[in-house]
């Protein structure tokens, strides 16, 4: 083949390689020191175009600083060349696959309650609500607190650490268990009753900008002030601003924020808002249809409908007039002509030896039963309905097969987060990822697809040219997370570009397992010893109490893991770096393996109806002013991260803690990084 290529002109190599995806310019490469030459004489235009074939940038003409500023993550501002900002990129890809590695971290203690979270990869913020009121933004990487609004009404306030009675309201600014949204800038969170505060980040408030509408209310401009004073020395970066006072005239049952747009909704009624000039939009009539009563579960918005998850069925409507324009009854049997079932056997298999960060993709086949769904008639169903196509026929209705099937076997949906193409999904039975659609970035071939060399779960392929939705949806599992009567205590889930965060107790960091097991508050089995005899090769059995509760990992079940696995070999096809890049570190070293604003040139796989379709227990926008209280909140924790700690760190010392010595179980942000390391 060379021998034929050599007379070409450069050019037109160079045009025949554009078409070739990273795994097969890896494998060219590596096919001859000719081939090798030619890629080093040509790197820059050979890398640029593979940017462009997977959809690392939008256009040939992107420049590589203009692609850094575009996809602003921290590990690809130090790429030199277009080889790097490929290998870096596609390796994100690979790790949400799977294929990679990945790390675990985790926010808490001071403030430790926290309910609510948001993050902002772009400025480095993480922004939390909690439990017993207040908001605090924290600096994404240094754990530094920038900025708050009265988040220390806990159980002790400082520095005082007079006691404050748990069952009454909070005197902090912002009321407790408020939940938060947040975009492009604009913050925005409830008080009791109808009325939102909207915020702007100081580093974007413009005076000249300023709605002429709804404008904030003494107490917003008090509290600013009062915050102004207290932060004065980390501003103005993660500080913000009043912005406007919005309220409705119902009671707000949930509420989203897709920017420009606020979406409130009440029991009967729906309003879109304008965040930037704080109008009223559009009012959205019988949000319930022609139900007797319900409860508002969750509500979501794309550029063009309004989506309401209520008590007796899913509702769309058209933000052109209004009107309802598509009904999906609630408790139905099946949803669509093609169903998935995604097996958990290689999860449970791991559970005894996987780390904090560890994914492991799970096969998946089309099923006729109906029995994945007997608990909740459908724990998941992913569409992107165009009209041009009946909703069964657009539909795939996925579901779990749990390996082992007993009485108390029934799991539930918790929690669903939806961003750049990717899902985080927590159920009952444990914390998982999917890639919608693997093609987009080239991890799959979708030619290869099509002409039929690789089928997909052996999808029928007329259901595929039918319109069927995702038919190469890819699931993981982070088999760590399994702890089924604590599961359901997540509170809120965010997915970014990088990053799964979820909120759990912090009983639940690695350190703290055995502690919560010996004072009987975490279940299962205790540690493997590490019997270097024992065969490594042998599968593994879960018992009862792997499926039940408990969690397993120490330092002696990973030491026989790691012993387990250093055999293994990583499949060739997983990678496409050249002979000097260094391979993916093996799944259990200590780094493990492993939103909803699109591209306006080509977006990435998205879905209006992913989240709508979510099992009823997803409540990311509830805005319930009678939320139960927890009554066995314990105290306060530290932020910190299981890595090292840079240098040049320094010991948080404002607001100890009392009890600051003792291992906590308070709610705090569990944090799966799948960024390249």
């Amino acid at each position: 083949m060379l021998s034929t290529l050599e007379n070409l002109p450069t050019e037109l190599v160079l045009r025949i390689l554009a078409y070739l995806p990273l795994q097969s310019l890896r494998a060219l490469r590596l096919a001859s020191r000719t081939w090798n030459t030619f890629f080093v004489d040509n790197e820059s235009s050979i890398y640029h175009h593979a940017a462009l074939l997977h959809r690392f940038i939008d256009s040939i003409h992107t420049l590589l600083p203009q692609a850094k500023d575009a996809h602003p993550l921290k590990f690809l501002q130090d790429a030199p060349d277009w080889l790097t900002y490929c290998r870096k990129y596609y390796q994100l890809q690979q790790n949400w696959m799977g294929k990679g590695s990945a790390k675990a971290r985790y926010f808490g203690n001071n403030p430790y309650d926290i309910h609510r979270i948001k993050v902002d990869e772009l400025y480095g913020l993480l922004i939390v609500t909690h439990e017993f009121g207040g908001l605090t933004v924290f600096d994404l990487d240094t754990a530094e607190i920038l900025w708050q609004l009265d988040s220390v009404s806990v159980f002790f306030s400082y520095p005082q650490k007079t006691a404050v009675d748990p069952a009454q309201p909070s005197k902090g600014y912002v009321r407790r268990y408020a939940h938060c949204e947040y975009e492009n800038g604009y913050l925005v969170f409830d008080r009791f009753g109808s009325a939102k505060e909207i915020w702007r980040l100081d580093v974007l408030f413009d005076a000249a900008e300023k709605p002429c509408l709804n404008l904030p209310d003494d107490d917003q401009m008090s509290a600013w002030k009062k915050a102004s004073r207290d932060f004065a020395s980390t501003g103005p970066r993660g500080h913000f601003r009043p912005w406007a006072l919005i309220e409705t005239a119902d009671h707000a049952r949930a509420y989203r924020f897709v920017y420009p747009t606020l979406l409130v909704c009440g029991l009967r009624k729906a309003y879109l808002w304008n965040v930037c000039t704080a109008e009223l939009l559009l009012e959205v009539d019988n949000v319930q249809g022609n139900a007797g009563g319900g409860d508002i579960n969750y509500v979501e918005l794309s550029g063009t409908h309004v989506f309401v998850c209520s008590t007796s069925a899913l509702r769309v409507f058209a933000r052109r007039h209004g009107e309802m324009v598509l009904e999906i009854k609630s408790y139905q049997l099946v949803y669509s002509d093609v169903r998935l079932a995604v097996q958990l056997d290689p999860a449970v298999a791991r559970r005894k030896y996987a780390d904090a960060a560890e994914a492991v993709c799970l096969p998946a086949e089309p099923t006729l039963t109906t029995a994945l769904y007997t608990a909740s008639y459908a724990e998941f169903s992913a569409a992107r309905h165009s009209g041009e196509v009946s909703m069964k026929a657009a539909t795939l209705e996925i579901g779990k097969t749990i390996p082992r099937i007993g009485a108390t076997d029934e799991h539930f949906s918790i929690y669903l987060a939806f961003e750049h193409g990717r899902l985080g999904v927590i159920t009952t039975s444990g914390v998982y990822t999917a890639t919608l659609d693997p093609t987009y970035h080239g991890l799959f071939d979708e030619d290869t697809l099509r002409a039929g060399k690789n089928d997909a779960y052996r999808i029928p392929r007329s259901s595929i040219d039918a319109g069927l939705s995702h038919p190469y949806i890819t699931f993981v599992s982070l088999p760590f997370y399994h702890d089924r009567r604590q599961l359901a205590k997540v509170t809120c889930a965010q997915i970014t570009e990088t990053k799964l965060f979820f909120i759990w107790d912090a009983m639940y960091k690695p350190e703290n397992i055995e502690f919560f097991r010996q004072l009987g508050m975490i279940g299962g089995s205790p540690p493997i010893a590490n019997d270097s005899s024992a065969d490594v090769d042998a599968p593994v059995v879960a018992d009862d109490d792997d499926l039940e509760v408990g969690l397993f990992t120490t330092a002696d079940t990973l030491a026989q893991a790691a012993a387990q696995e250093a055999g293994a070999s990583q499949e060739e096809d997983d990678d496409w770096e050249g002979a000097a890049v260094e391979e993916p570190p093996a799944l259990l070293s200590l780094s493990s393996s492993a939103g909803a604003q699109l591209d306006t040139t080509e977006a990435e796989p998205s879905s209006s109806l992913v989240d709508a379709l979510m099992d009823d227990d997803a409540d990311d926008v509830h805005d319930h002013d009678d939320d139960d209280i927890p009554d066995d909140h314990d105290h306060d924790a530290q932020w910190d991260d299981d890595s090292d700690t840079e240098e040049g760190d320094e010991p948080a010392t404002q607001n100890v803690h009392p009890f600051a010595g003792f291992v906590r179980d308070s709610p705090i942000v569990f944090c799966i990084d799948f960024s390249p390391q």
